[in-house]
């Protein structure tokens, strides 16, 4: 992903954001980088769902995935600026700003 992001490339995001499963985990990788089944107890989720989610949010560019032996490591895309003030988590796509309560 470009540092700011193409009209074209917010809307994927926002596409992506558009359920609340992937909500809630964008929420929980905001805070710190996780594995699959780390995803999967913290949101009580099924790990084919979360797998499913995840896939989604790396479409958008918004996650990005690394390996660690034989584990997923999911976290939110570096190039993506998610502190917008010191108490308020969110995303700062470029074309618009998502706020998340905590």
């Amino acid at each position: 992903m470009s540092k700011i992001p193409d009209t074209g490339q917010c809307a994927k995001i926002l596409k992506s954001l558009g359920d609340e499963s992937r909500l809630k985990i964008v929420q929980l990788l905001l805070q710190g980088e996780r594995s699959v089944s780390q995803v999967v107890d913290s949101l009580k989720m099924a790990q084919p769902q979360v797998s499913h989610h995840l896939s989604i949010l790396r479409g958008s560019g918004l996650v990005v995935t690394r390996r660690e032996g034989n584990k997923a490591i999911n976290s939110i895309d570096p190039e993506v600026k998610y502190i917008l003030k010191k108490k308020e988590i969110g995303l700062d796509l470029g074309c618009c700003s998502i706020k998340f309560e905590k």
